[in-house]
């Protein structure tokens, strides 16, 4: 039986821990290579459609290149950023097929973890590729690989690196103790934030990004005022629907990480799901690892209160999430960033 004390303390360490961790570390993101082989009547040549969506990593310069053996650019590449992506397209011309061809990832810089490769062939078969860094070439002629896990990946990834979003959750952790409350409260989370993400990425419903960040900083302020509340937060007489507005919320900033990467025109509903899925195992893994490391400091810090309403456990958590979560809105706020 998992005790309220035990709910709360594992939110605490898990605070610590991530600061310590995770603070200074660059979110990776994939980037995304759509090739579309085009018939050209006029020449022997085979045309090639080209789209390349590439992260926007504070510090580095987006500078991905895409070599295809045996091609020649066609036409200027016409560039345009959408929120924290580069988006560039451009037509090739090439001596031969696809299949025969070979495809090089120059310039790979940090913060891109893979790219996603989809080569779409005159016949309409369509294959994908995952090119990594350590193995940056890819002989389009051979065997595809699984893209569609990379999507479950990138979802794990994206929690797991996403602070703001772990800081959330472990909040949740510290201000519901009772166990089948944390889990409805979650699951409301869960749900909420399946929705929007779903809505947005099928672009069902817009909204300015920067805002949806900045509104994902004062969900954790107001977090950590409710954490400092001598007297019944609002978040424990009411958590699901707390979580569930502030889902909302949340997964209109999953939507944007899958908005930078693109998603596959023949498979997006699955590879939506598998992203999804990814979210909810990272989630529970930071649930899973909170109540593991809490085992070995739960009987330290029962002993430790700094008001009768309020313990140690409530206030440290939110002395460190406040005035990280006021540094991110200041950041974010679109009239001032």
């Amino acid at each position: 039986m998992i005790s309220k004390g035990f709910m709360k303390y594992s939110g605490l360490i898990a605070t610590l821990w991530l600061f310590a961790s995770q603070s200074f570390a660059h979110e990776m993101r994939p980037a995304f290579a759509q090739l579309i082989e085009t018939e050209e009547a006029a020449s022997a040549e085979v045309g090639v459609s080209v789209t390349l969506r590439q992260p926007i990593v504070s510090g580095f310069r987006p500078d991905l290149a895409l070599d295809l053996g045996g091609c020649r650019l066609g036409a200027e590449i016409i560039s345009q950023r959408q929120e924290g992506t580069l988006i560039q397209s451009w037509q090739e011309y090439c001596d031969q097929a696809l299949s025969q061809s070979k495809l090089a990832i120059r310039n790979l810089y940090p913060g891109v973890s893979e790219v996603l490769v989809s080569v779409t062939h005159l016949d309409g078969s369509v294959q994908r590729f995952v090119v990594r860094p350590d193995n940056p070439v890819v002989h389009l002629g051979e065997s595809d690989s699984p893209l569609l896990p990379a999507y479950l990946e990138l979802g794990i990834e994206h929690l797991l690196a996403g602070l703001d979003h772990v800081l959330f959750v472990i909040a949740l952790m510290v201000l519901i103790t009772e166990r089948w409350r944390l889990i409805a409260t979650v699951t409301a989370f869960t749900i909420a934030h399946s929705i929007t993400l779903a809505l947005s990425t099928f672009e069902l419903l817009q909204v300015s990004q920067s805002a949806v960040e900045a509104l994902i900083a004062l969900s954790l302020f107001f977090m950590a005022v409710e954490m400092l509340s001598k007297t019944p937060s609002i978040t424990s007489n009411y958590p699901w629907a707390i979580a569930f507005g502030f889902g909302l919320v949340h997964g209109l900033g999953f939507a944007g990480v899958l908005r930078e990467v693109g998603l596959p025109d023949d498979a997006a509903l699955w590879a939506l799901l598998l992203f999804n899925v990814g979210l909810e195992i990272g989630q529970l893994m930071v649930v899973i690892v909170c109540l593991l490391v809490a085992i070995f400091f739960r009987s330290w810090w029962q002993k430790n209160t700094v008001a009768p309403e309020v313990s140690l456990s409530n206030v440290l958590p939110a002395y460190l999430i406040g005035p990280i979560s006021v540094w991110w809105l200041l950041q974010r706020l679109p009239i001032l960033s």
